[in-house]
């Protein structure tokens, strides 16, 4: 299981390296989308101007995500070419989001229980200050509480591990068979995320897109040149927005590789197989 898994992060590496346009494709969108948020946030809303860039970046950002999920999960398809994600994308663009409703439901859900949990756990005694001064050693640090561990571990399994895996082979499952197989099958594309394989192929993601980037971006340095540490906060973004875009793209390869379709898209159910070759007649 573990070489086969790793084997299909391999192959998803090299092919997503091989079809250079693609990976240009997907990275102008994943540009955009990211543009699209930082505009939102970072534009006020003190005139009319303001105010109409912070709405048209609030339509533009969901839209650039699904647009952007739709390309990355027919990219993740091993006949993938750029010619096909652009023709695909747009138009797998819609089931990516209705596909994408269940698990927003999901997620609200888990977070209802999560903070219903909250409520039932027993209270947690906040810990006596300790004063400092040139004196004391210095404050103690603070113990860790079992229902603070609780918590903090059931928001990371269910909203960064669990939902993001089950919604990931829902697009690749749009992308391979289509919209109404999906939901057919939905039970089937939903256990098959939960596979041995797909579990440890998304863990091994998830430090890939997900790890590697917080600690690139959060890591302390000391530098007291302002050009020295600008050019390093920039490397810092770029090697950021590398690790998060690729390491996203080989995880949705490999779980496309290692979790087999059960059916293949209509269209091309639809065409006649080809006939075998009339085997050549001895002569007597």
């Amino acid at each position: 299981m573990i070489k086969e898994s790793f084997a299909a992060l391999g192959a998803s590496t090299r092919d997503l390296l091989r079809d250079w346009r693609g990976l240009l494709l997907l990275a102008l969108l994943y540009a955009l989308l990211l543009s699209s948020v930082y505009y939102f946030f970072a534009v006020g809303v003190a005139n009319a101007w303001q105010l109409s860039v912070t709405a048209v970046t609030a339509a533009a950002a969901p839209l650039l995500f699904f647009l952007f999920q739709a390309a990355a999960a027919n990219a993740a398809l091993p006949e993938a070419t750029a010619g096909r994600i652009m023709r695909r994308a747009p138009r797998d663009f819609l089931k990516v989001l209705l596909l994408a409703v269940p698990v927003a439901l999901f997620a609200a859900l888990f977070v209802y229980l999560l903070y219903k949990l909250q409520g039932w756990l027993p209270k947690v005694d906040e810990p006596p200050h300790i004063p400092t001064g040139p004196g004391v050693m210095g404050e103690r640090p603070v113990p860790l509480h079992w229902q603070e561990a609780l918590l903090s571990w059931s928001w990371l399994v269910l909203l960064g591990f669990l939902l993001p895996l089950a919604a990931a082979h829902l697009w690749l499952s749009a992308a391979r068979v289509g919209l109404l197989a999906t939901l057919k099958g939905l039970h089937r594309v939903v256990g098959r995320a939960y596979a041995p394989r797909s579990v440890l192929v998304y863990a091994v993601g998830l430090f890939l897109f997900g790890s590697m980037p917080y600690f690139v971006l959060f890591t302390r340095t000391s530098l007291t040149n302002g050009w020295a540490e600008l050019s390093v906060f920039g490397l810092r973004l770029a090697l950021a927005f590398v690790l998060t875009l690729v390491g996203w793209l080989v995880t949705l390869g490999a779980l496309a590789r290692v979790t087999p379709p059960e059916m293949r898209r209509p269209e091309a159910a639809a065409e006649p197989a080809p006939e075998p070759a009339a085997e050549p007649q001895l002569q007597a």
